[in-house]
């Protein structure tokens, strides 16, 4: 059964860390005797286009355990849900059917009706994305266009023009979300892996896109959510659109906006694509398009803010001034910079990194290759009011830790982030935004505090 073939895939994917030996693994099931069900499955888990729009599965309905299902009448399921034929109750109905006609042996690493559960949940848990299964089959799983920006580290920044000027542009602290605006007029909001957001709860913005925005282009920009007419914290605001995503609705007093600062033509959209116009025309573009104000309102499109610089030095005080406003920092741009599909050398994030001390709390359970293990390691400050999920650990230093566990347990962990992140609606704690393993202290006993982390911050913003 081909649903049988693609169960054994991901079982044997999820038993090694690999990355070589499960490509080896997918490319044996894309040659094989279901290679193209597979390679069909393989799309409805990991293609951006197929959304089944179900949080939690229901229960498997009674059914012998001995049925067996046609993959004809999956493929139909699966499609009527990702269309919206099915939804509500009547899409929960159908995957409780499914499911139960999918016989469970727990005696298999991962069963057959385990493998369904991860399509429509779109998480395979075996550590294979689209990147993997494209080395294979090119093109199975569409990707979507993206340009990078480069660290300071990897760019030789003293060859710029900085007489003639660059631009500095905040780094908004929201989504990043593709705008488009077809030749025709149809909006299209979608997300850096090409997922598109319900357009219902975003109509006011989309229909300003069509007033405002030159039709047949791509616009790059970042989402963010005001309420009451303050823009909220990142991870207020990311939370709101995430479930706004997901179908639900924009509260009381909220609204999205969208800051811009790029825009492509539509046809430039596409793997390893190009729009070999330099950066200050293409701005130049786009503020010209914004530039009507509105009668009586705030525009929901905007640009992001902008200036230009003409040393290295202005560059960081620019950078060191946002932060200063709790921002989270700034990307610079030549003139001249071409907008190519990939990490272009011609912008430049500029970033703030601070190491912290903090007290390893516990473990977190790990799922997929890191079941066996853990997923990340809780630490603390010395005062409990900042607790943090810390991640970025090799194999090899994942399992000496895990082996360690009891002894590691109230020893000193380092820990680069980003940012500290406030306490929020779901968390009455303070964070760090984007903590990263750096070592384990073992000549230190003693925590920071919450207050010495936020003056290392500080410190390395005044630097």
């Amino acid at each position: 059964m081909p649903m049988s073939s693609f169960a054994d895939m991901l079982a044997r994917c999820s038993a090694t860390s690999s990355k070589n030996e499960k490509q080896a693994i997918v490319a044996e099931a894309l040659a094989g005797e279901h290679a193209e069900h597979t390679a069909r499955l393989l799309s409805y888990a990991l293609s951006p286009f197929h959304r089944f729009y179900i949080q939690r599965l229901p229960d498997p309905e009674p059914h012998p355990a001995s049925s067996a299902i046609d993959i004809a009448l999956i493929f139909n399921a699966l499609d009527a849900l990702s269309t919206r034929k099915l939804t509500g109750q009547a899409a929960r109905g159908m995957i409780a059917k499914l499911l139960a006609y999918v016989p469970h042996d727990p005696a298999a690493a991962v069963s057959l009706r385990t493998a369904l559960q991860r399509i429509i949940l779109k998480d395979l848990r075996a550590g294979i994305d689209a990147s993997t299964v494209n080395k294979v089959r090119p093109g199975l799983i569409p990707t979507f266009p993206y340009m990078r920006c480069s660290l300071p580290k990897d760019v030789k920044l003293g060859e710029w023009d900085w007489a003639a000027g660059v631009v500095s542009q905040e780094k908004a602290d929201g989504m990043f979300a593709n705008l488009d605006i077809s030749a025709d007029g149809a909006v299209t909001l979608s997300s850096r892996q090409g997922t598109e957001f319900p357009i219902e709860p975003f109509a006011e913005l989309a229909a300003e896109a069509l007033r405002r925005l030159k039709p047949g282009t791509q616009n790059h920009g970042e989402l963010l959510v005001m309420r009451d007419g303050i823009i909220l914290a990142r991870e207020i605001g990311n939370g709101i659109l995430n479930s706004v995503a997901k179908g639900g609705e924009f509260g009381p007093g909220e609204q999205p906006i969208y800051m811009a600062w790029d825009q492509i033509p539509l046809d430039a959209v596409k793997a390893k694509g190009k729009h070999a116009v330099g950066y200050a025309e293409r701005l130049a573009g786009i503020n010209a398009q914004l530039a009507a104000t509105l009668p009586n309102r705030e525009a929901l499109i905007r640009l992001i803010d902008t200036r230009i610089v003409h040393s290295l030095d202005d560059a960081y005080a620019h950078y060191r001034e946002l932060l200063g406003q709790g921002k989270e920092g700034t990307i610079i741009k030549r003139h001249s910079a071409i907008w190519r599909d990939g990490t272009s050398k011609e912008q430049v994030k500029l970033k703030l990194e601070v190491d912290v001390d903090l007290e390893i709390a516990g473990f977190v359970p790990g799922n997929g290759k890191n079941a066996g293990t853990f997923g990340s390691i809780t630490c603390r400050t010395s005062c409990g009011q900042l607790v943090v999920d810390v991640s970025g650990f090799t194999d090899a230093k994942r399992a000496e830790l895990h082996a360690n566990r009891n002894d590691v347990i109230g020893r000193i962990m380092t820990v680069r982030a980003n940012s500290i992140m406030l306490p929020s609606e779901s968390n009455n704690l303070h964070s760090l935004f984007l903590p990263r393993y750096v070592e384990i202290r073992s000549d230190k006993a003693q925590a920071d505090s919450l207050e010495r982390v936020k003056a290392q911050f500080a410190s390395a913003i005044a630097a």
